[in-house]
């Protein structure tokens, strides 16, 4: 029971390295140049990962129960426990649609809103003020997956790959289809 214990506050403690400095330096503005969250996040749990090994490696000197093997296996975990958190939680507030609906509505709490009022809300707020289209354009560009052309964006090798992934998880995890089908309609060109 001991060891168990011991185990655990081993890895809690690298958790808390990690996630903590994740926080600490997205707080102070570390790599804000990176301005895809997911990206700037993957790299802060980079260099936490970083710093908690350090520090693992110091707390041996205290613990020689310990070794180098403990370490790489508690960052490792504590890594994947950061990056299951970065995409729950920041990622999804930073992109959903539900969290801007439900914002909206904490606005007017006593309010009871129709579906086509969160319709004019969400294309004239998100959509048109917040700049998203453009927004995930700029995203995608930087990620390779679009392209800019003189009369606008077309999708690249690397973007038709990734389509072709989120089906294949969309079949596995049996997610909503309709977002990684085309819709019926063609945007002709002009």
């Amino acid at each position: 029971m001991k060891a168990f214990l011991a185990a655990g506050a081993w890895f809690t403690a690298a958790v808390v390295l990690v996630v903590g400095s994740v926080v600490v330096l997205s707080w102070i503005g570390f790599l804000d140049q990176i301005s895809i969250l997911f990206y700037r996040g993957l790299v802060l749990i980079a260099v936490g990962e970083v710093f908690c090994f350090a520090v693992l490696l110091l707390a041996r000197r205290i613990w020689p129960i310990w070794h180098v093997r403990d370490a790489v296996s508690a960052c490792a975990f504590a890594g994947g426990i950061a990056v299951c958190l970065l995409i729950v939680l920041p990622v999804t507030i930073d992109r959903s649609i539900s969290v801007f609906m439900l914002t909206q509505m904490a606005a007017q709490p006593d309010h009871a809103f129709t579906p086509s009022e969160l319709r004019s809300l969400f294309v004239d707020i998100y959509v048109e003020r917040y700049e998203q289209i453009e927004r995930r354009l700029e995203e995608q560009k930087v990620s390779r997956n679009v392209a800019q052309t003189r009369n606008g964006f077309r999708i690249t090798p690397q973007g038709l790959s990734f389509v072709r992934f989120a089906r294949a998880l969309s079949i596995v995890f049996q997610t909503d289809r309709r977002f990684v089908t085309p819709a019926a309609t063609r945007v002709d060109a002009r």
